[in-house]
């Protein structure tokens, strides 16, 4: 069968999710837009990217060929953005995650929820053709799906300290370390940014974990109305 790219069908995204995507993503042209000119390439980079991401589902449609992909739905989409929108425009702009501690593990914990909930549906999805695939390999597969994206960011986060500079974890004396009493960490900027680390992976452990129960007990509830 020859390779096709579909039109994007649009009009199976419910209306107000539809609606809120495009806020998401003008909010990410406009970041994006305002960080070049200011001489923030991180941030411009940074925002063109989840700019990019707005855009999974309507990829996935488009060029997943008749593929499992296809069959994720909009809602995980939408999950995502929120994610997006609120890391980005209210964590980053804003300054609340230099402002506030918790935020940063506040996210966390929301990013393992959203991806252990769309591991969980993406594992039932691979399974399709197989037959129903079991709760419990749903949720595992789920659980490490999340725990591997935070894999990914802390790769992308050492790889950004590395060759860009910055200090997104904390292993170093700047502005993003000023609220720490280091005297708590050893007195060592490499040990806060060890702990930053460490504590980074298990808040996405903790809402992966989160996210798992939630789709077991959302799935289950659908089963028994059926």
């Amino acid at each position: 069968m020859a390779y096709k790219i579909k039109k994007d069908p649009i009009d199976k995204i419910p209306k107000w999710q539809l609606v809120f995507w495009i806020i998401v993503r003008a909010a990410m042209i406009g970041c994006a837009t305002y960080s070049f000119v200011h001489g923030d390439l991180v941030m411009g980079f940074e925002s063109v990217f989840c700019f990019i991401f707005t855009h999974l589902w309507d990829l996935f449609q488009i060029f997943g060929n008749g593929s499992f992909i296809e069959e994720v739905p909009p809602l995980n989409q939408t999950m995502l953005n929120v994610i997006i929108f609120i890391g980005i425009v209210i964590g980053s702009y804003m300054g609340v995650f230099d402002n506030y501690k918790w935020f940063d593990e506040f996210m966390h914990i929301m990013s393992g929820m959203v991806c252990a909930v769309f591991g969980y549906d993406f594992a039932v999805i691979i399974q399709r053709k197989k037959g129903e695939c079991a709760a419990t390999l749903a949720a595992i597969f789920s659980l490490m799906f999340a725990l591997s994206i935070a894999v990914g960011w802390e790769f992308y986060e050492f790889l950004m300290d590395t060759l860009h500079g910055t200090n997104l974890q904390l292993a170093k004396k700047g502005v993003e370390t000023a609220v720490f009493d280091i005297s708590k960490f050893r007195g060592e900027y490499g040990y806060l940014g060890l702990f930053d680390t460490v504590t980074d992976m298990m808040m996405n452990t903790t809402g992966g974990v989160i996210g798992m129960i939630f789709m077991i007990v959302i799935r289950n509830r659908k089963k028994d109305k059926q």
